[in-house]
This record gives C-alpha cells, structure tokens and sequence, in this order.
C-alpha cells in the first residue's frame, strides 16, 4: 500500500464515480480502477459496491474512510512540522547558562524566544565551565551561554553583552558615599569570592583584575552563587568584585560603586558546536543578538 492509493481512494469515496474522481485527480479512469482493485487486494476487503449505475461504499469503506482521514490529516501535520523545524520553528532546544545570565540575557531571551516560538520545548539548564563545555562537545545542550575566557576548538563562541565590573561594599562601609573607586583602595579589605572548585574560571579572572591592580586579595569566604556573594557582603564580612548586573540585589544593605581608570569589563559569549547546523541554534542565537542589543555592549566589540 503506498499514499497514492489512499487518495485514490478518498477521491473516489467521495465523489463516488469513477470518472470524476480521475478527472479530479488528473488520471484515466482504467489505471484508478485498477489502483482501487490493488488496494482492496492488499486489505482484503471489499471497499466499493460497484454497478453500471452507481457505485457505494461498504461498511467496511466507511470505517477505512474516517481512518485514512485521520492518517492523512495526520501526514500534513507531520510535513508541516518538519518544515516548520527546518525553518527552526518547532522542535527542542536544550540552553546551558551561567548563574549570572539570569541576572541579565537569559529572562529576556527565553521570554522573547518562546514569544516567537511557541511550538519549540526549551530546555534551560544551569551549569558551570568548563563542564557547559563539555556537554556542548558530547551534545548534551545545543548552545550555552557563558563567561568568555575559556577557549576550545570544537566550539564556536561569539561576544554578546559586556558589562563593567563593579565593587559591592556593605552600606555602612567607609567608602560607600564615594563615586567611582580604584580597585587598589580595598588592597587591605576583606574580600568574598565565588567558589573556587565551582566557578574557577571567574574566581580566576577576579583573582587578575586584583593583581593587575597590584594586590592579591584577602580572601575571608567563598560562596556558591551570586545571592550569597551579595548576602555576605550585607552581612558586613567583606566586599566582592561582581557584574554591574547584580547591583539591584540588596540595594538597603548593599552599595555599588564603579571602579575607576581604564572600564573593566565582564563578556559573555553564547557558545555551540562548531558542527551544529541547526536551524534552532540559529534562531536562538538571533533572538540572543536582538536582546543583546538593549543592553550595555563594548563599543569595541
């Protein structure tokens, strides 16, 4: 049994002549006729009751109708789809993200993807590099969102949001009523980092902007996530180094100021294997583009 048959037959099943349904169908009548005999063969049925005047269906052409009805809507629904995820409108998407890309890309992005998308499943997953990385190259995620700095071949990556880094003192600190600061100001401060084994690649950069400064920083405590950098800096134990996106959390208790000479900046990258294609990856990345551009971007980039 092939497609043809089917409209074949739900062109003679409901014009009901033989004729009409060739014309319709742009055949001659022989070559249908003989394509219904083969089709009722292959089922073993009966599906028309033919004779010179008329020609009707039997009950058991009544219940293969509704069913190859049902088939065929379901066909279009299939080609449909499939063209709809060639164009990158339906499917799935599995995103990896840095923590801190809730604070800034990935609200808006997912919002506006799914806005424009609504029939492809996103899935959002938090991770840390280089382990984002890793599940990019085994195709665990599709496209990930990242701090720039680290750098593997299989993966293309491109800049889309940079922001100054800023410093997060306690309100009642010395400084808090000062403008922009030199980061060599807190050479002697107490200082609260991110987790080292968790989040090595921006402990690491931190750990640069102090010694380009000319001080390694005192570190007094590591924290996890970006809220408990913050809730410890409110607690009065020390400052933090952060994204000039995390300066709305805790602004009674927290000040941010930024830092003064030369802007330092923090980038993100959305990154994806070199290999993938996919139309879905590419919507993604243009929604990712769109949003990007409300943001704070480095004019070099």
């Amino acid at each position: 049994m092939e497609l043809r048959h089917l409209r074949y037959f739900v062109a003679v099943a409901e014009e009901l002549h033989f004729a009409r349904a060739a014309e319709r169908l742009h055949i001659a009548q022989q070559p249908l006729s003989f394509q219904i005999k083969q089709l009722e063969e292959d089922l073993g049925v009966m599906l028309f009751r033919r004779t010179t005047r008329r020609v009707e269906l039997t009950d058991a052409g009544h219940a293969f109708l509704v069913e190859t009805y049902s088939a065929l809507a379901h066909l279009r629904q299939g080609m449909e789809l499939a063209r709809r995820a060639e164009r990158g409108e339906a499917g799935s998407l599995v995103v990896a993200y840095v923590s801190i890309a809730l604070f800034n890309l990935i609200p808006g992005v997912v919002r506006l993807f799914r806005e424009r998308f609504p029939d492809v499943q996103i899935t959002l997953r938090e991770m840390c590099s280089p382990e984002l990385e890793e599940h990019i190259l085994e195709k665990g995620c599709d496209v990930g969102l990242v701090v720039q700095g680290m750098h593997v071949p299989e993966i293309s990556y491109e800049t889309v949001l940079s922001e100054q880094a800023m410093i997060a003192i306690p309100i009642k600190h010395p400084l808090a009523g000062q403008g922009p600061i030199s980061l060599d100001d807190f050479a002697s401060e107490p200082f609260i980092m991110y987790e080292r084994t968790q989040r090595s690649l921006i402990y690491s950069q931190i750990i640069a902007m102090c010694l380009e400064a000319g001080f390694s920083p005192n570190i007094v405590q590591e924290a996890t996530s970006e809220q408990a950098v913050i809730g410890l800096v409110a607690a009065g134990i020390g400052v933090a180094l952060v994204s000039s996106c995390l300066s709305e959390l805790r602004t009674h208790e927290v000040i941010y100021r930024p830092l003064a000479g030369p802007a330092t900046l923090v980038k993100y990258a959305m990154a994806w294997k070199q290999e993938n294609t996919s139309p879905l990856v590419k919507a993604f990345l243009n929604v990712v583009r769109e949003v990007s551009q409300h943001a704070t971007l480095d004019p070099s980039l």
